[in-house]
């Protein structure tokens, strides 16, 4: 069974909405360790939507007429 690309975007998309709200919110209240917590996790969520991305790129018919940009290149070359 595959999973839903759409199911699986709603769901990172929510789970990182509330690490970042929860990192704002310690950061505003000045409580570190739950900022360092939630640094953590983003950390984490960084590297799952990366091999999360990958997995989805090779489930999905090629079509010419689309193209996946990278845009953790583009950054660099932003500061140049």
């Amino acid at each position: 069974m595959n999973p839903d690309p759409l199911s699986i975007a709603l769901q990172e998309i929510t789970e990182t909405r509330r690490l970042l709200e929860m990192l704002i919110t310690s950061s505003e209240s000045f409580d570190y360790p739950k900022a360092k917590a939630a640094l953590q996790q983003l950390s984490r969520k960084v590297r799952d939507l990366g091999k999360l991305q990958m997995e989805l790129q090779q489930q999905r018919p090629s079509d010419p007429k689309i193209h996946v940009l990278d845009f953790s290149k583009a950054n660099a070359r932003a500061q140049l």
